[in-house]
């Protein structure tokens, strides 16, 4: 989920969410298996998955990413409660059942675009300044093709409704980033798990 918050909000999260020290290592692995055309993901007869240990390990990896601690997890739910008073064209959650949604959002982009999106693992604050130089960035990387990626990592992770979040996933951070851009605001984004 993503909001817009108060300029003051964001500036006051700071960098709590940072790369991991493992990140280099790890994006060199997840491009040499794309070089190497590895079959991630494919269903199979009578309604069965069959997911590649590249898949799983690419999950085990996005899964680190995400911050951890006391911090995070109070950034996480102070967004949650500040949402409930947004605007929608302020605020962004998508949901899906077993299957993180940045995950499906990341494999589909690549390496490359992950590596050019703000914060890390889908979590990030950004301030006034932040978001007028990350919207354009993250507007031409969520315009690209990718959907039918998305939506085949949301239902073959185990996401019953595997195509209900993708539209949103493209176009939602890019209206909240639009918000916060015409109000002088932050953006604040995370990932929460019930």
């Amino acid at each position: 989920m993503l909001g817009v918050v108060p300029e003051e909000v964001a500036a006051g999260i700071g960098d709590w969410a940072r790369r991991p020290a493992t990140t280099a290592g790890e994006l060199a692995w997840w491009r040499d298996r794309l070089a190497a055309r590895t079959e991630w993901l494919r269903r199979l007869p009578g309604g069965g998955v069959w997911r590649g240990e590249d898949a799983v390990a690419l999950a085990r990896m996005f899964d680190g990413w995400r911050g951890d601690g006391d911090r995070a997890e109070q950034v996480r739910w102070e967004l949650l409660s500040r949402l409930e008073g947004c605007a929608e064209e302020e605020r962004c959650t998508i949901g899906a059942s077993r299957a993180y949604p940045f995950d499906a959002l990341a494999f589909a982009l690549g390496p490359e675009a992950v590596e050019r999106l703000p914060g890390w693992g889908g979590e990030f604050a950004l301030d006034a300044a932040g978001v007028r130089e990350y919207r354009p960035v993250v507007e031409a990387l969520l315009g690209r093709p990718g959907a039918e990626r998305v939506g085949a990592w949301l239902s073959l992770m185990g996401n019953e409704d595997g195509a209900g979040p993708v539209a949103e996933l493209f176009a939602g951070p890019v209206r909240v980033l639009r918000a916060a851009e015409r109000a002088g605001a932050g953006v604040v984004g995370v990932v929460l798990e019930f």
